[in-house]
Formats: C-alpha cells, sequence, structure tokens
C-alpha cells in the first residue's frame, strides 16, 4: 500500500531533477503520474518508463507551459487521459536562472513571469476548476525558492517570481475555502538537477553549485530530488492535509543560516 494509491498527479517539468524526482517518488507510492517536458526526447521517455515499471498508468505530455493556452491544454489532455487530477505539482523551469541586472532585457524579465509566475497561477487555477469538477478535493503544489527569502547576486527577477509564489499560495488557500484542495509551495535550497546520464549538469552553476554553499549549509551536504519529492509526497498524502497556504523550505538550513551567499 503506498501513500497516493489511486491518485493522479501531475507534475510540470519532470524530464529530470527534482520534478523528475516527485514524479517517481509519487509513481512508487502509488500514484498514475503524467510527465510534462517541453523537450521530447529520450531521458523524458525514460522517465515514462520508470515510472511505469512502479506499476503507475504513467503518461506523457509534451507541452509549453509558459501560456495559458499550453498549460490549459496540458491539464485537459491529462484530464482526458486519466480522468481526473487529484494532485497538480507546477515545477517546470528554464535553463539560465541568472542573469547579470544590467543584461536583463524585457524578453528575459518576460520568459521568467511567464513560466515560472504567470504559467504557475493558470496552471493552479485550471487544475483547481477539475478538481472541484470531481468533488474529491486534490492538492496543488509550486515549487518555490531560497531566492524568495535571501537575496543572492543576479537572481533578482527569479526570485521576484519565487516570492509571488509564496504569495500565490496563501491567496489561492484562500479562495478555494470549503473546496478540498490545500495549496501549498516547497521552497528548495541548492539541489542538484543533474541528468541521470550527466553528473555534471545541475541547476545551479559557478558560485551557486551546491558543493560551493556547503559552508553555509547546517546540513553540510547538498541537496537532492528526493528531499524535495519526499516533501512532496508528504503535502500530497493525507499526512500533510491539514497544511494550506504554507511555503516549506527544505534547504537544510541555509535561510537558518542567514540565507545564500555569493561565494
Amino acid at each position: 500500500m503506498g501513500l497516493l494509491d489511486g491518485k493522479k498527479a501531475l507534475v510540470t517539468g519532470s524530464r529530470k531533477g527534482i520534478g523528475r524526482g516527485i514524479a517517481l517518488t509519487f509513481a512508487a507510492e502509488g500514484a498514475d503520474v503524467g510527465i510534462n517536458d517541453i523537450v521530447d526526447d529520450q531521458i523524458t521517455k525514460s522517465v515514462l518508463e520508470s515510472a511505469a515499471h512502479y506499476g503507475s498508468n504513467a503518461s506523457l505530455h509534451v507541452a509549453d507551459v509558459s501560456t495559458v493556452h499550453g498549460i490549459q491544454n496540458l491539464i485537459d489532455d491529462f484530464v482526458d487521459f486519466h480522468s481526473g487530477i487529484d494532485i497538480f505539482v507546477n515545477n517546470a523551469i528554464f535553463s539560465g536562472q541568472s542573469k547579470p541586472l544590467f543584461e536583463t532585457d524585457e524578453s528575459y524579465w518576460d520568459s521568467m513571469m511567464n513560466l515560472s509566475l504567470k504559467g504557475y497561477f493558470f496552471g493552479a487555477k485550471h487544475a483547481a476548476s477539475h478538481m472541484i469538477t470531481g468533488g474529491n478535493g486534490g492538492r496543488i503544489i509550486s515549487i518555490s525558492s531560497v531566492h524568495a527569502y535571501g537575496s543572492m547576486k543576479d537572481w533578482t527577477p527569479y526570485g521576484i517570481a519565487k516570492a509571488g509564489l509564496r504569495r500565490m499560495a496563501k491567496g489561492l488557500a484562500v479562495d478555494l475555502k470549503g473546496t478540498g484542495i490545500t495549496v501549498n509551495c516547497i521552497a528548495p535550497g541548492a539541489i542538484s538537477n543533474r541528468l541521470p546520464e550527466d553528473k555534471s549538469d545541475h541547476s545551479f552553476d559557478g558560485p551557486a553549485h551546491p558543493l560551493n554553499l556547503m559552508k553555509h549549509i547546517p546540513s553540510q551536504r547538498g541537496g537532492l530530488p528526493s528531499d524535495i519529492a519526499n516533501a512532496a509526497l508528504y503535502l500530497s498524502s493525507k499526512l500533510g492535509a491539514y497544511v494550506n497556504g504554507e511555503t516549506i523550505l527544505v534547504d537544510g538550513g541555509m535561510i537558518a543560516s542567514a540565507g545564500p551567499k555569493d561565494s
């Protein structure tokens, strides 16, 4: 028996890293999962295969979730395939999350906000609509960041978007009062985002690489996708049923030690 037996869960950006970890953890706990990414390659398909290995009725959905049209079509496709949705996880990101202030132009700003804030909001809204139709409540989780709590050079637009998600969780929790839907965030610290086949591929490069941040992390290790996946599992299961409108830091104590640093 798994903690998510019979549940139907869609995870955006689940080709690698945190999203992959969440999707496969959900599958291992009995959920039927939807794998999403804008990239359709063998790595994406391998996540689908791994989910199926756990016995999950897994589905693959290639979609751009930075547009309202894209995120709504993705959720509709998932609901059509699985006849409902119980858990929706906003996780998708794009490469190049940090950029110096005076290199940040309107195009970059729009790309960041379209994917990491607008797409998350309209995804949550559309998923909630289907959950209400289903009549069984649901769970909505967005992946925020330690950058929503502390500032690090060259990460300002990203931090703004991730801080917005904290406020979004609070607002949606209130807006969805009485529906049985909870809305929360998880704020990861320095998490390895490597592909299984490539140990050099991380979401954080240079001074923000987990190994370079080690002295600022009381737990004295970089985070793993499984650390975030376990928090998502808690929030998605009966164990986390009374947590609503909150953001849970999963950062090894980085913020407790005064937040992310430049070096």
